[in-house]
């Protein structure tokens, strides 16, 4: 075992990386490996204090849909207020993803008179229940992530 010149932990021999501080073990001079946080990855930007009171109402964003976004913003009309950050990451990423699953139905009403795109609708629909699942999973583990799949539509920033 090996002691990392820095935070002083315990580390395995087979490391090089300290996994507590990220110093070089071997040599300390070098500065720390660097961490890949990606930009839709937004965890770290909110209080744990304003996480752990609202993170209930947050995950019942992804239960409720569309229908819990509009109550979420007509009770803050009425209300008129609510200065988490947190909740309101989680009500826009809850209608992203509502807006998306619409959009999928409103195409295969329209195009219904073919066969392959409400079949596609389908699945797309199935495709964004899974999504809507993890991102249930990922604000009840605290993590606060653009929901995957639509993160990349520029059209919803």
């Amino acid at each position: 075992m090996k002691s990392c010149p820095n935070c002083h932990t315990e580390v395995d021999d087979s490391h090089v990386f300290c996994p507590v501080c990220g110093t070089n073990i071997d040599n300390p001079a070098q500065t720390p490996a660097a961490i890949y946080k990606p930009d839709w990855d937004h965890t770290d930007e909110f209080d744990a204090k304003d996480v752990s009171d609202n993170k209930v109402v947050a995950m019942l964003m992804y239960l409720t849909g569309l229908t819990g976004a509009l109550l979420y913003f007509a009770i803050l009309w009425l209300i008129g207020k609510s200065k988490s950050d947190y909740l309101a990451f989680h009500v826009k990423e809850n209608f992203k993803l509502s807006l998306v699953e619409t959009l999928v139905v409103l195409i295969s009403l329209l195009l219904c008179w073919t066969i392959i795109v409400p079949i596609a609708g389908v699945i797309c629909e199935l495709i964004l229940c899974v999504v809507r699942i993890i991102a249930f999973v990922q604000c009840a583990k605290n993590e606060s992530k653009e929901v995957a799949i639509i993160r990349g539509f520029n059209f919803l920033k």
